[in-house]
């Protein structure tokens, strides 16, 4: 395969991550929106954790290494506490 070729891939699949995540994230506000309406925690330490091995376990079938899924997960459950916080404090208000 030729660089440029193997580059255009690459930006395809970053493109794809990005949009994936938006949708993430937009789902995550939906979820803060239920929580504060019916008084629920947002944060859920037990479904963090299912969240992180489940996707690492899903990782490692993929060749990848158990920390480097596990951190790209972490950062992406601290961005959606952060927006769960902003949503959360403007419903309430």
């Amino acid at each position: 395969m030729e660089l440029k070729k193997a580059r255009e891939n690459l930006d395809n699949i970053d493109q794809e991550i990005v949009l994936l995540l938006a949708k993430r994230l937009s789902l995550v506000k939906e979820l803060a929106q239920y929580k504060a309406e019916n008084n629920i925690s947002m944060k859920d330490l037990d479904r963090e954790k299912e969240i992180l091995l489940k996707t690492s376990e899903l990782g490692e079938k993929h060749n990848l290494r158990k920390e480097y899924v596990q951190d790209i997960f972490k950062r992406i459950i601290e961005e959606s506490h952060n927006i769960q916080k902003k949503d959360y404090r403007q419903i309430i208000l």
